[in-house]
């Protein structure tokens, strides 16, 4: 038994003494675990508070993570230790895709993957569980299956949908080998950014931990930014090839701290009139957190006025960061990318000063029935924003006026 904890208290050791990042920079920041105990243990709300049995699985969730602590730290110096030449890939002119929810912003960054020659962007798995030590692992099995006709990717993959529940995947379709947004990698993690909606369904707990830079201290944003380096070094080391990253995620205030941190990256907005995504995020907020938080989502009241206070905070920080005239940051509209695919990928490369490859042109053009049926089949219902929320779409307008005049939405 004594000989069992050799390896792990050996590699511990060599965390503490060789490496400079901080012990636990997987795990959330301070700030994040006070605003999830706070939430739990307390009944004080500005919104509807979750049922008893909601709560009760929360927090035997979040006593698991806690448990399994040591596991994460483990496999963490793991990595550090078989790859340690990871930590020197430089994340250099990088494309960060921010948007606000149903604004298209998926879809784009889809797009925009399909250059394989240029990008590379981080798939579920690799931000669920940012281990090198089992993406490679994976990789085994996907050679397994190429080999010899075996299906545990798939198997994984189709238990992953399940566990997300059919109204979830018809929302947001994901798959193993997909282009996925970052959001997963911070609220799985560090409990931060908006995702946090649809993974802790408490209003309170959901606008703070959206909020990267107003609710959290310069060290803690530090800490935020040096694991998601790490964490998309090791997919850059892995599958990177010399490419460039290309991420896609709804963490506007996280783009404040990528801004300041990456130099040489680009930033790609979408934008849309917020009366339009308004039903469609709250119907994915809602179908997502009653999975993920014991089978319990916000009353429709709470939910809709939450709903309101995340596009004040999200509006008001992409209006400050994408209206400051930066020639690094191109804003695309929903309309005009439903419109045009092909002639708004071409203005974004023409504002980042790079051509279109031939094969990129001919994987666009090999996209196109793909982005023409956009949504045509998807096998999902929106609520009526008046009838069924009790929000009045001219309130969202007036609500929303000075950022729907600045981006002419």
């Amino acid at each position: 038994m004594n000989s069992l904890l050799l390896l792990p208290l050996a590699i511990y050791s060599y965390r503490l003494m060789f490496l400079s990042d901080p012990f636990t920079l997987p795990l959330p920041p301070t700030k994040s675990w006070s605003i999830r105990f706070r939430a739990l243990l307390t009944s004080s709300s500005s919104y509807v508070k979750f049922s008893f049995r909601s709560r009760l699985f929360l927090l035997f969730r979040a006593m698991v993570y806690v448990t399994f602590t040591p596991v994460w730290i483990f496999l963490w110096t793991l990595d550090d230790v078989l790859f340690a030449n990871y930590r020197k890939v430089e994340i250099v002119n990088p494309v960060f895709l921010v948007g606000g929810f149903r604004t298209g912003s998926t879809s784009l960054h889809r797009a925009l993957s399909l250059d394989a020659e240029r990008y590379v962007s981080p798939r579920f798995v690799e931000l669920a569980m940012p281990f090198l030590c089992l993406h490679y692992f994976l990789d085994f099995l996907e050679a397994v299956d190429a080999k010899v006709g075996t299906t545990f990717i798939l198997k994984i993959e189709k238990k992953f949908q399940q566990i997300m529940g059919e109204e979830c995947m018809a929302r947001h379709p994901m798959s193993f080998y997909e282009a996925e947004e970052d959001d997963i990698l911070h609220a799985a993690w560090h409990l931060t950014g908006w995702y946090i909606g649809t993974m802790f369904p408490d209003a309170d707990a959901w606008i703070e931990s959206g909020q990267m830079v107003a609710s959290y201290s310069v060290a803690e944003q530090d800490k935020m930014f040096t694991f998601y380096e790490r964490s998309l070094q090791k997919v850059l080391y892995r599958r990177g090839k010399g490419r460039c990253l290309l991420s896609k995620s709804h963490l506007i205030e996280f783009m404040f701290i990528l801004e300041r941190k990456i130099p040489s990256a680009t930033f790609v907005g979408t934008v849309r009139n917020p009366k339009d995504t308004f039903v469609s995020w709250y119907a994915l907020a809602q179908a997502a957190s009653f999975v993920m938080g014991g089978k319990w989502a916000l009353p429709v009241q709470s939910a809709s006025r939450a709903h309101l206070r995340f596009w004040d905070l999200f509006a008001g920080a992409e209006m400050k960061f994408f209206g400051d005239g930066d020639k690094k940051k191109t804003l695309v509209s929903f309309k005009d990318y439903i419109k045009d695919q092909e002639a708004t990928v071409r203005r974004i490369y023409a504002n980042m000063g790079v051509e279109i490859s031939k094969d990129f042109e001919k994987a666009l053009k090999d996209d196109a029935e793909r982005h023409a049926n956009y949504k045509a089949k998807r096998g999902y219902d929106n609520p009526d924003l008046e009838k069924d929320l009790g929000v009045k779409a001219k309130d969202v307008e007036d609500r929303m006026k000075d950022y729907i005049k600045k981006f002419k939405l």
